[in-house]
């Protein structure tokens, strides 16, 4: 097959991969950053040339009467004597005037005869020309100007749009901290796509970046979500269930063409080579074309032939047809026959990649009651399913437990959890570049082994660690930028094992690492239990091979790694001395060996001491102060997870400390490996929780709309006086408000989270008063007695004794309706900013947290004598007995704010002499008084430092 040709031309914005030939006829602009004043003069100046010749073939009069007659066709407004004009017509006029006089006057007129009034004009004039719409032109004006200027000439005069093709700065991207300077440099870019045929070019790094930072400029501009290259869709009839049926009625004789469509991502175009194998599918390379062929034909599916390897991807027919006309099995189903069930049970599964042991025809369960129900394997379940949540909900599970985590770290959650019916079960989920797994703590060597087989099982190997994914001998993973071949960065940098000389193909090295596979899981089943010492330590040193092989081969390949480790009873682990000491040891142990350095396995750079495997090394440049990544990130949840802190980070800090000698003594350099444990539940972390939705979905909330809504969820997902919240209820109720705004209001996700069980909404209330809240916040109109006991389905003894629990919250109001008092909510109102004060600080405010030290620095080492880690940041502000009621706000980015609370000594609290509950019953006010959070505790590896007699300094 030939070299993919240019695409035609075409006004808009389209992705060029490194492998589209770009076409040269146009202007290339290199260097892209997302600062407009660094790259858009450069444009305008390579573009003038093209429209002063625009200009010259559309107008031979003098320039005035020119420029006038192009002002007319482009910009009509211009001569509205009725309305002002704005800056942006006014520096769109001044540009049009500019580029006629020059195009009209000077044309090619040497420098050198004309006199210094006639330079100096014409160097003003290019200087308009080259600063419209930068905000540095004639009236500073914004992209207005552009698009009202040299945007809108040639989009008018332009017979074929001129090609610009936009090499981006991928360090400039992917290191700017302000998203405003990106988003107006995207607008700039799709404000160009109106008048020319745009191709941005960006590394895989960059793309990634720019579709989690800025999703929706991607999806409508890029299709990043649905292929390198823009897709050809081509299905915009309307289609009906009935076409979609007719399409499909005629394969109920054969099952595999239906079960190769019913596997097809309904988002994402898939190649022929990732669907032979695919082991949901189980069909053969050269049958899947034959199959997709036919699926064609019935305009069930797309197929891009423009690559080195076909894509298909369905139709908006062929999504129709799945979801209407096949079930969980990939069976045929009659619509009508789907819809009849569909009214009597519950509605079935979505997704057909998942096997479903959930329950059908009764009330939908929460998402923890739906994780909880995994089904036995030793039945039809399966070991590992997919995370789809549960039927009829919109749940966004994957980024529900995503965001929660913190990259390169070891995120505690306080979360109440249900234990899963079979403890067994892994759950994995998946996008372009992130993959999640969920398992549940079962002792040490059981959850290596249900973490190695979730990263290394059929699915994960057929939908993420695919043949396109990795290539067929690996080379998707080289980025062309080291000076070794992949085998060896693989075999001698990552350090992947099962994989040898004849493992070097995609189908080889697969069938060597599920063989792997299936042997040690077939022992974990058997010396879970046992005695035999000896077995388990080999058995242990094998799966933490498996395991790191598995992440060093996803970070190869880009994606971001996170896995979630459950334990749902955490005060019973707390109170056993073994089953603390045997958590803390497992992450202590396993965390470390996930770390990377560039194409270096961190754990063989620091730790490994055999010389036989150090001899097995690349030879490995560090930078100054240079640090190791994770290759995979660690959430543990629990009730009361977050107590575990302080013993976490100290079984951290003892096994980092144990470093290879020659690192120890400073013969070899190495980079620092950093493990932070970070409490999620605090206002730090529920404010980066906050962060991260809204940088994802564009919401566009202000710094102090978003300080209101940390107080909001602490107040509302956390128990009463200790300023915490559990993060998965932050990110379920802000997803939920989203659903039904770009920018939600406080008030709507207070709303979002009543939707929530009662035991996660406002705990520090009986749930019979929290049922009684949350429906006076879903309600549209004020309710009365019988109608709040109808809605919230309580007893009418239970209102009675929970109505003033209710009515003492701030947001309660009663009202009078024909006579009846009723009840509703108000809506919450920020109160008025005050000056900042810097008087009276919490105490002990100003003292740093204290992180481990790291191996380059000599001072006392965080060695196995060392104290355990200081967690600061307790409750330690005092009452208002020993100060005023002065609060002022610690966190990170500078963004705190500076408010006074009322001078009041009415105790809100419906707990006797209860001041903490009074702090925080203050509700819906950005002033209660927040305890400052340190910094998360880091453990790092560190060497002992040598005295003169040869000893350790303790």
């Amino acid at each position: 097959m030939g070299p993919r040709q240019p695409a035609a031309h075409k006004r808009g914005v389209r992705l060029v991969s490194h492998a589209t030939e770009r076409s040269t006829a146009g202007i290339t602009c290199s260097g892209v950053s997302p600062r407009l004043t660094e790259w858009i003069p450069e444009l305008l100046a390579d573009l003038q040339p093209h429209a002063e010749q625009t200009v010259r073939e559309y107008a031979t009069a003098d320039p005035w009467h020119a420029s006038s007659r192009l002002l007319d066709t482009i910009l009509p407004a211009w001569k509205d004597t009725d309305t002002p004009w704005t800056d942006d017509v006014a520096e769109a006029v001044a540009y049009i005037r500019a580029i006629t006089t020059l195009a009209l006057t000077y044309r090619d007129e040497p420098t050198g005869t004309r006199t210094r009034y006639h330079r100096q004009r014409h160097a003003d004039l290019t200087d308009t020309v080259t600063s419209v719409g930068t905000g540095r032109g004639p009236v500073n004006a914004d992209l207005g100007a552009l698009a009202n200027g040299p945007v809108a000439l040639h989009r008018e005069l332009d017979a074929q749009p001129t090609t610009l093709t936009l090499l981006l700065d991928g360090d400039a991207w992917t290191s700017l901290t302000d998203r405003r300077t990106g988003v107006r440099a995207l607008a700039a870019i799709a404000v160009l796509a109106d008048g020319f045929d745009v191709r941005v070019v960006a590394c895989p790094t960059v793309q990634r970046h720019l579709s989690k930072r800025y999703p929706d400029w991607t999806e409508c501009h890029l299709d990043l979500t649905v292929s390198r290259d823009r897709s050809p869709h081509t299905d915009h009839a309307t289609r009906t269930v009935e076409s979609a049926w007719k399409a499909i009625r005629d394969l109920d004789t054969e099952p595999r063409k239906r079960r190769l469509l019913g596997n097809l991502d309904a988002e994402y175009a898939q190649s022929y080579r990732d669907l032979a194998t695919d082991h949901a599918i189980d069909v053969a390379e050269g049958t899947v074309s034959r199959y997709v062929l036919d699926l064609e034909d019935r305009e069930l599916v797309t197929v891009d032939r423009r690559g080195q390897h076909n894509t298909v991807q369905l139709t908006d027919l062929g999504k129709l047809a799945v979801q209407a006309c096949l079930d969980d099995n990939d069976e045929l189903v009659h619509p009508d026959q789907r819809r009849l069930k569909e009214s009597l049970t519950a509605t079935p599964q979505q997704s057909t990649s998942t096997v479903s042991p959930h329950r059908v025809g009764r009330e939908t369960p929460t998402l923890d009651e739906w994780m909880a129900a995994t089904g036995d394997p030793d039945e039809d379940a399966d070991y590992v399913q997919w995370l789809t949540g549960p039927e009829n909900t919109q749940t966004h599970l994957h980024e529900r437990f995503s965001t929660v985590a913190h990259d390169d770290a070891i995120t505690l959650a306080d979360d109440q959890l249900h234990s899963f019916d079979d403890g067994r079960v892994a759950y994995l989920s998946h996008t372009n570049d992130e993959t999640h797994v969920v398992l549940q703590w079962g002792g040490p060597l059981a959850t290596l082994g249900r973490l190695a087989g979730a990263l290394l099982s059929e699915k994960a190997l057929s939908k993420i660690l695919t043949p396109s994914r990795l290539g067929h001998e690996f080379e998707a993973i080289d980025d062309d930028t080291q000076a070794y071949p992949t085998d060896r960065i693989l075999r001698r940098g990552h350090q992947v094992g099962w994989y040898s000389d004849a493992e070097t193909t995609y189908g080889a090295w697969r069938d060597r690492i599920t063989t792997a596979r299936d042997r040690l899981l077939a022992k974990v089943a058997d010396l879970t239990d046992s005695d035999d010492t000896a077995a388990r330590a080999n058995l242990f040193e094998d799966l933490h091979g498996l395991i790191a092989s598995a992440t060093q081969l996803y970070h190869a390949a880009g994606i971001d790694l996170t896995t979630t480790i459950r334990v749902p009873d955490t005060d019973a682990l707390a109170r056993n001395p073994t089953q603390l000491q045997d958590l803390c040891e497992f992450l202590a142990k396993t965390a470390p060996k996930q770390s990377a350095y560039g194409i270096h396995s961190g754990y063989r750079m620091l730790f490994e001491d055999r010389p036989g495997k150090l001899c097995r090394r690349l030879p490995a440049e560090t930078d100054h102060d240079a640090r190791m990544d994770l290759t995979m990130s660690w959430v543990v949840a629990g009730p009361t997870i977050t107590e575990l802190h302080d013993e976490i980070t100290a079984a951290l800090s003892r096994e980092l400390t144990t470093v290879r000698e020659a690192i120890d003594d400073g013969t070899e350099t190495a980079p620092t490996l950093e493990i932070p444990v970070v409490d999620g539940t605090t206002y730090p972390a529920i404010r980066r929780v906050i962060d991260e939705v809204a940088m994802t979905h564009d919401a566009q909330w202000t710094p102090r709309e978003r300080q209101r809504l940390v107080r909001l969820c602490l107040r509302s997902f956390g128990p009463a006086g200790t300023n915490q919240a559990c993060p998965y209820d932050v990110v379920a109720s802000l997803l939920r408000a989203l659903n039904e705004s770009p920018t939600p209001t406080l008030a709507a996700v207070e709303r979002a989270a009543a939707t929530l069980p009662p035991e996660r909404f406002r705990p520090e209330l009986t749930p019979t008063a929290t049922k009684l809240y949350a429906t006076l916040l879903r309600a549209d109109s004020p309710l009365g007695r019988s109608e709040l006991i109808e809605q919230a389905g309580i007893s009418a003894s239970s209102y009675d004794r929970r109505l003033s629990d209710v009515r003492d919250l701030d947001r309660v109001t009663p009202v009078q309706q024909g006579g009846h008092r009723r009840w509703t909510t108000t809506n919450l109102t920020p109160p008025p900013k005050t000056p900042p004060v810097t008087a009276w600080l919490p105490e002990r405010s100003d003292r740093p947290a204290s992180p481990l030290v790291t191996h380059r620095q000599l001072t006392t080492p965080a060695g196995p004598n060392s104290p355990p880690p200081d967690r600061t940041g307790g409750d330690e502000h005092g009452s208002w007995n020993r100060q005023p009621p002065i609060s002022i706000l610690t966190e990170p980015g500078g963004d705190a704010e500076y408010t006074t609370r009322p001078m009041t000594t009415t105790n809100q609290s419906r707990q006797p002499n209860s001041h903490a509950h009074q702090l925080t019953d203050t509700r819906d006010h950005p002033h209660d008084t927040m305890t400052p959070t340190s910094h998360p505790t880091t453990a790092v590896a560190t060497p002992q430092t040598r005295l003169p007699n040869g000893g350790d300094q303790q």
